[in-house]
């Protein structure tokens, strides 16, 4: 240890110590009158602290006068920026607990007292659950998308997540249907980062035609938008210490949230109004929690447009970075085209919108969608809402596609292979015109051999 030139003092300290200390005191004293000299203050203290636990592994002799240099060093600052001395004093005794090891209250050139003893855990009174009712789920749209939860809703780049998020809040605040379920009436706020406001405009002009209503409608039903295209967009932000904050942008949002009372608030996308890192498993989460509080405080939901990775796209998972984007959310939906079994785009206009996770119930069936007139609706024939009678199309279109293909003399098997039948049909154009894959075809053979119907017919 030696007496560090670059911060001469009576009492010893380690040149990185030293060195902290005076690059903090540089720092400061450089930073101009319209720096935020109090977030200054709270990084100079957070960075001295963090270095003062390091320096202690290896100095423990010296740590106890190295601390209080650290806090005369950090009141000197305070009072160099014009910051008074309780505010000093909050700031440096707010960062220094902040660190795992920290157990006491700085107070500049004096005695070191106990922090206050933590607040008792809030546990959940149960005591009269035997004498109510146990509540039911509930939902903004039905067993979709659960109230008071962040949702995550994802897709490659020009799919049509904005337009079908805006048909969604236009179908709250109107009371209408959403790609065939009813989502809760109420008011909508649609955030767009991506586009400006004329491109609201039009998509809008789709939705209101589809609806045969007005605008007026829209505004009198509570649709609120809000264009951030080319604007700061960001919502929350990371500090020095990993931890995910809320910027002013976010306050406003979270006000509107209690004043307007939202059922929906649709946000596109993450990568715009998100400035932390997508594969940090903790920052993830705390960015989640920030706009599951925005959920909480409208009693509604929020819908979180992304984009998934490569990787994402092509095992299917739909998402990108940690697999916290699918932890954290309590509900996801993946918007994606369809295609033929050689990876080759079915129909440009076709999407199907599959529902990847529902904590709360059984997910909810896939829906096949075709963009028209400026929406994407779903598909007569295919995202018909009853399921059996999807089953029995397809299962009719196998029966077909074999009786040509033995008609052909094209042989199919059973087995997975080059001659597997569920696989080459997929790739018939009568398939294709349904949005039949291979996964449904093999269920319709399966459903057909139970029923005694394949039994001589394949082999």
């Amino acid at each position: 240890m030696t007496s560090a030139e670059q911060y001469p003092r009576d009492v010893e300290i380690s040149a990185a110590m030293a060195d902290e200390l005076a690059s903090w005191r540089r720092t400061i004293h450089e930073s101009s009158p319209e720096a935020d000299h109090h977030e200054l203050l709270r990084m100079a203290a957070t960075s001295l602290w963090r270095a003062l636990e390091i320096d202690r592994t290896v100095h423990p002799e010296s740590y106890d006068a190295t601390f209080q240099i650290a806090v005369d060093e950090l009141t000197e600052l305070a009072e160099f920026v014009g910051i008074d001395a309780d505010d000093a004093q909050r700031i440096i005794t707010a960062a220094r607990n902040s660190e795992p090891s920290a157990h006491t209250t700085v107070k500049p050139n004096g005695p070191q007292a106990e922090a206050p003893p933590p607040t008792p855990l809030p546990f959940i009174d149960m005591s009269n659950w035997d004498n109510e009712d146990v509540p039911m789920q509930e939902w903004a749209v039905p067993n979709r998308i659960p109230k008071r939860q962040c949702v995550l809703f994802s897709g490659e780049g020009g799919m049509g997540k904005s337009t079908s998020q805006l048909h969604l809040c236009a179908g709250h605040v109107l009371g209408r249907d959403w790609l065939g379920s009813m989502p809760e009436p109420g008011p909508a706020i649609f955030v767009d980062a991506e586009d400006e406001d004329k491109v609201l405009h039009y998509r809008l002009a789709a939705i209101t035609k589809h609806y045969k209503v007005k605008f007026a409608d829209l505004i009198r039903g509570g649709l609120h938008l809000i264009s951030l295209f080319g604007q700061d967009a960001v919502l929350a932000t990371v500090n020095r210490n990993g931890k995910v904050e809320p910027t002013p942008l976010y306050k406003q949002l979270l006000q509107a949230a209690g004043d307007i009372k939202p059922i929906m608030m649709g946000i596109a996308a993450s990568a715009n109004v998100y400035a932390g890192s997508e594969i940090d498993r903790s920052q993830v989460q705390q960015f989640v929690g920030l706009l599951t509080r925005l959920a909480i405080v409208a009693n509604g939901s929020v819908v979180l447009i992304s984009h998934p990775s490569q990787t994402g796209i092509i095992n299917d998972s739909g998402i990108s970075g940690s697999t916290q984007w699918h932890n954290a959310v309590r509900a996801r939906f993946y918007l994606k085209g369809i295609k033929s079994e050689n990876g080759e785009p079915t129909d440009s206009d076709l999407r199907e919108l599959v529902f990847k996770k529902n904590q709360y119930g059984r997910a909810a069936e896939s829906i096949v969608v075709r963009y028209q007139n400026g929406l994407f609706l779903p598909e007569a024939g295919i995202a018909s809402l009853d399921k059996m009678a999807q089953e029995q199309r397809a299962r009719e279109v196998f029966l077909d596609l074999l009786a040509r293909f033995t008609r052909e003399n094209r042989n199919v098997g059973v087995k997975t292979g080059t001659s597997y039948a569920p696989a080459l049909f997929a790739r018939e154009e009568e398939a294709k015109k349904l949005g039949l894959t291979s996964k449904a075809l093999e269920a319709a053979m399966r459903q057909l051999f139970k029923d005694e119907n394949l039994e001589r017919a394949i082999r």
